[in-house]
């Protein structure tokens, strides 16, 4: 105690991995390593193996996605020790082997280090020289990425003709994101005019050449995505109880609240309500003359609509609707009647909109109305001051005929998934003489993939999701795109989606809900989350409570600041 101890540099010794899987290039992640530019020292020890996943070659352009323990998108603790090993066949003798990392890393074969890179680096302004484009290690082949080095070392295989590999490298660091950059492992073919990436397994060899590297590469991309949803959909189990709670206290509250019946008609019930709907129109609008109720809706209503009901139909201001003949008789809090039929000069409702005094003329503000529109409302009290149903004829509801199998196919398609049918799916589909056809269509693009794709262009628009990638604007997010991808292609269900979203889980900038909470240069930036959360999922529009009540509306600033809060 109290003596003391002389820190040092870890020896260094090629990890002892056990057993390697056959055929498969194993990805190990340990994160929380203690710097970037350096080994562990002797005082430390390697953090403990935060996830694994097998490869089919020595590439690699990005690290599996980290999720938290709900599932939704969350950080890497950087820096994070990388580690690809395997091992590979190769002719007994000499090889020369070709690494590409971006930070810290060390290659080892047999136990012997053939290989090793410098930290990465960066401009504490943020501003650096210009890089050169890298040449090809030979004629044809596939540069270096920006940014990454070129190391290559020599190693010798023996009789037996496998080697083990490994591969480890630091990504990520303080003022460095985890993005590796595009890693590989090759070597160089006994001919010496190629590259190939270290295979553990009997597939064909990859080259180093574009078109080799950008297949594997969409391969691996298909493989990591399928190990990211399995990760994310095994995390978000872990809440699936509580969601089965709420859902089964919704069945239980829908069971007491039963829908309205459907209508008897024989029909698809969604068929059986518009059809029941349009006939109470057909009656409704059979009692008043065809004209007279075209000349209302044309003429009268539009006036009111426009003038009237943004404070009298909207809100209930001074205790009084306009939005119905009966309250319009009826009056508001001064007990007069806005209408009197067939008694234009006993009608408050003309009083005040001819009045010369701005402090009593109706609407307020401006000039009031126009000459004609006020004499068109004198008339029309005058006669009664009929409030007809809108007008509705047979022809007006006569259903459009069936569409034919082509235009709803692409319907479908772009209600769906968002894009037309392909030539293959429009012939398949024309020659299917299965009457449930169209049905098992629409189940199947519902469960297709793009449906997901599709939906993310209105649910990006509605919630505002604007990320920025350099310089911060006002109100500009995370990217939380990705947790609405992740939220749609697990088919969550909708509150829990939006319960998700508000609690603003995960990273602010990998992905995770928390992006959602961003708004940049914004005093108050929860506000505006209320007010992008009010007009998506509660159709209420708190704009202009942003700044003080709502003149037009029943919101008040308390209310938009009680959201945020």
């Amino acid at each position: 105690v109290g003596e003391e101890i002389a820190v040092q540099p870890a020896p260094e010794v090629m990890p002892d991995l056990g057993e390697l899987p056959k055929g498969n290039t194993l990805l190990t992640l340990h994160e929380g390593m203690p710097e970037y530019d350096r080994w562990l020292n002797t005082d430390e020890t390697l953090p403990t193996e935060t996830l694994r996943w097998n490869a089919e070659t020595f590439l690699l352009d990005r690290l599996p996605q980290r999720y938290d323990a709900w599932g939704i998108r969350g950080d890497w603790k950087p820096p994070v020790l990388l580690r690809l090993s395997a091992d590979v066949p190769l002719t007994p003798g000499r090889h020369r082997i070709l690494m590409r990392v971006r930070g810290l890393s060390r290659l080892w074969v047999d136990g012997l280090l053939i290989a090793r890179s410098k930290p990465v680096s960066g401009s504490p302004s943020g501003e650096e020289p210009m890089t050169p484009v890298a040449a090809p290690p030979l004629p044809g082949l596939r540069i270096a990425e920006h940014r990454q080095q070129e190391v290559f070392g020599e190693a010798i295989v023996g009789e037996s003709g496998v080697c083990r590999v490994v591969l480890e490298t630091l990504v990520g660091g303080k003022a460095f994101r985890t993005d590796p950059g595009e890693i590989c492992v090759a070597v160089e073919a006994d001919d010496g005019r190629n590259f190939l990436l270290l295979n553990p397994g009997t597939s064909e060899p990859v080259s180093l050449t574009d078109a080799d590297v950008t297949a594997a590469l969409a391969r691996m991309e298909e493989s990591l995505q399928a190990f990211d949803a399995q990760t994310r959909r095994t995390a978000g189990s872990s809440q699936d109880e509580f969601w089965n709670m709420r859902h089964d206290y919704a069945r239980q509250w829908a069971a007491q609240h039963p829908a309205p019946p459907v209508p008897e008609s024989g029909a698809h019930p969604i068929d059986a309500f518009l059809g029941a709907k349009t006939r109470r129109a057909l009656t409704a609008s059979s009692e008043t003359p065809l004209a007279d109720a075209r000349k209302f809706h044309g003429e009268i209503l539009p006036i009111l609509r426009d003038n009237c009901f943004r404070c009298h139909g909207d809100k209930v201001n001074g205790g009084l609707l306009l939005n119905s003949r009966e309250a319009a008789i009826k009056g508001g809090d001064s007990e007069m009647a806005a209408l009197a039929p067939g008694n234009v000069e006993v009608s408050e409702l003309m009083r005040r909109i001819r009045s010369a005094d701005p402090d009593e003329r109706m609407p307020p503000g401006g000039n009031g109305l126009e000459s004609e529109q006020i004499a068109a409302l004198a008339a029309w009290i005058q006669d009664g001051a009929n409030w007809p149903a809108p007008p509705v004829t047979e022809q007006d509801i006569v259903p459009p005929p069936l569409l034919i199998d082509t235009a709803f196919l692409r319907r479908v398609f772009l209600d769906t998934v968002g894009v037309p049918p392909g030539e293959h799916e429009i012939r398949s589909f024309v020659a299917d003489t299965t009457p449930d056809k169209r049905t098992r269509i629409i189940d199947q693009l519902l469960a297709n993939d793009r449906w997901a794709d599709h939906w993310m262009g209105y649910w990006q628009d509605v919630l505002a999701e604007n990320p920025t990638l350099i310089n911060a604007s006002l109100n500009t997010t995370g990217p939380f795109r990705w947790f609405l991808y992740d939220a749609l292609c697990d088919n969550k269900s909708l509150d829990r989606m939006v319960s998700e979203l508000i609690l603003l889980r995960g990273s602010q900038h990998e992905g995770g809900s928390a992006g959602f909470g961003i708004a940049a240069n914004n005093d108050a930036p929860f506000a505006a989350k209320g007010q992008v959360v009010s007009s998506a999922f509660l159709g209420i529009e708190l704009q202009c409570a942003r700044c003080h009540d709502s003149p037009f509306h029943s919101t008040k600033q308390r209310d938009l600041y009680s959201l945020a809060a």
